[in-house]
């Protein structure tokens, strides 16, 4: 299926911008994940520091006193953290705890994610460590600061632990109200990119329709006419100067093909007058050459005739010794005879002169009387004639000597070109509307470019040139075959055989039982 160019430059435009607006979209979260995260860790490292520095003020005044029933309670930092984290889990958005490795106080055993962050701090990896879980639909950010041994815990512990990192203080932010932002802002951030896309898209379609598809439409339009042939079309492209230039040239391109037809037009008919007017010449020329051959034929039968009754004569005269001479003349004289009465029935074909008797007859009949005749030349090489015919008649209108010509002319041309002691196959069979005649012979064959020629006048082909014949045979058996509406043709025996198979089909009248 193929797409028009507007639908296929919408679709890539609206696939890059897709491609990027997804990619823009991407970066844009986890942007804004990076700036959420950063704000958070920001504000825990803000709270722990607080309460770092809140144990140092505590540590440096050794305790502090605080009044509680009545009664003042002195408090160190442990214990000022202890209340702050638990004041934290009720009252602020953020809960504390000071987790300690090896510790007995339930309040201070670190979970997995403290255990290794103190882990990672003792080893001087790191000084800090966060991370932000995920639970029960719940966002939580937790950050863990080292819990260090300073000189001002001197004051509240005698000895002095053997690592200075003693466990860190864990803070846990919840980080709701943050992704409820983040996911709000995308939401937002999408309506306003499709918005911007549509917006964008919509503009640049009518940009390109108005820019670039209306005047191709209007270009393809103008060059169907002109492939129509109407070239008095025209185009104008004011969209900008580019088209503006190829309408232009499209213009005189067209004015020049119409240009250039108008003449075409004029050599033709000037080419076809002369053709006609040579044409007219030729038909005259062959009128004149068969009124000539005409003539000259009709000339030659009289001495012809009045050689042979001359020979006739002396031959009853004459000794003996000299009937082999006058067997010469009369053979060469049956010859021109037979050279004479070719020509005339040429020119008579081609003047549309020949006139046939037509009568009903049968042409298996015609077949077999043909055959007869042409025995004496198949016994001369020991060629045995073998033929089939259909057991009922086989009834057309023919003209029987005519019929007969042109059986005994293919018989005689495949008699003489099989060699000695081979069978020329004849059959006759129906074919549709006609009957078919095909005479098949075991010769040389004849090439597939002289088939087209071979019904031609005078045309013979190299390997017969020595032959004494003018080449007019199959041309009067051509002539004679399509006086009678039917054809006459050429072809291989097939399947690799030797010779050649010439066939003539003949309008049939009808199919009869043979008395």
């Amino acid at each position: 299926m193929f797409l028009s160019l507007g639908h296929k430059i919408l679709f890539w435009i609206i696939l890059i911008f897709g491609l990027f607006g997804s990619v823009f979209l991407v970066w844009q979260g986890a942007q804004y994940r990076k700036a959420g995260i950063s704000q958070l860790l920001q504000q825990s490292r803000g709270i722990y520091h607080y309460v770092v520095l809140s144990r140092q003020l505590i540590s440096s005044w050794h305790g502090i006193y605080i009044k509680k029933g009545g009664k003042y309670i002195g408090m160190t930092p442990s214990a000022f953290t202890k209340e702050l984290a638990s004041f934290s889990g009720q009252k602020a958005p953020f809960s504390l705890k000071v987790a300690v490795l090896n510790t007995k106080n339930p309040d201070h055993i670190p979970d997995e994610f403290e255990k290794e962050a103190i882990l990672s701090m003792a080893r001087g990896k790191k000084k800090e460590a966060w991370i932000l879980e995920y639970d029960k639909d719940a966002y939580l950010f937790r950050y863990a600061g080292a819990l260090i041994f300073e000189n001002e815990c001197k004051s509240c512990h005698s000895r002095s632990p053997k690592v200075r990192t003693l466990g860190c203080i864990s803070i846990g932010v919840n980080a709701n109200n943050f992704f409820d932002v983040l996911e709000s802002d995308l939401v937002h951030y999408v309506i306003y990119m499709l918005v911007g896309i549509l917006v964008i898209l919509t503009l640049l379609w009518f940009m390109l329709r108005s820019y670039v598809l209306n005047p191709l439409s209007q270009l393809s339009g103008a060059a169907e006419e002109v492939r129509g042939g109407k070239f008095n079309v025209r185009v104008h492209l004011d969209q900008s100067i580019e088209w503006l230039s190829v309408g232009e040239n499209f213009n005189n391109m067209v004015e020049t093909l119409s240009k250039r037809q108008t003449a075409l037009r004029e050599e033709a008919d000037s080419a076809i007058e002369k053709l006609r007017m040579a044409y007219e010449e030729l038909k005259k020329i062959e009128r004149y050459k068969s009124g000539f051959f005409t003539n000259i034929t009709h000339d030659l039968k009289t001495p012809i005739t009045a050689i042979k009754g001359a020979i006739a004569i002396l031959s009853r005269k004459c000794s003996d010794e000299h009937h082999p001479y006058l067997e010469i003349l009369q053979r060469n004289v049956e010859k021109l005879s037979s050279m004479v009465q070719d020509i005339l029935d040429c020119s008579r074909i081609e003047s549309g002169e020949l006139t046939l008797q037509k009568e009903e007859l049968d042409l298996a009949e015609v077949l077999e009387d043909a055959i007869l005749m042409a025995m004496p030349l198949a016994w001369k090489k020991k060629i045995k004639l073998d033929y089939q015919v259909p057991e009922e008649p086989c009834l057309a209108m023919l003209d029987k000597k005519r019929m007969e010509q042109v059986i005994i002319n293919l018989l005689s041309n495949a008699t003489k070109f099989s060699p000695d002691g081979e069978v020329v196959e004849i059959s006759l069979l129906r074919e549709g509307n006609y009957w078919k005649v095909m005479i098949k012979d075991k010769g040389p064959g004849i090439p597939k470019e002289d088939r087209d020629r071979i019904f031609n006048k005078f045309f013979q082909r190299s390997d017969t040139m020595n032959d004494t014949g003018m080449g007019l045979g199959l041309a009067i058996a051509k002539g004679i075959i399509e006086a009678h509406c039917g054809r006459i043709g050429v072809c291989d025996r097939g399947l690799g055989r030797r010779g050649s198979c010439f066939y003539f089909l003949i309008p049939c009248l009808g199919i009869r039982k043979r008395d």
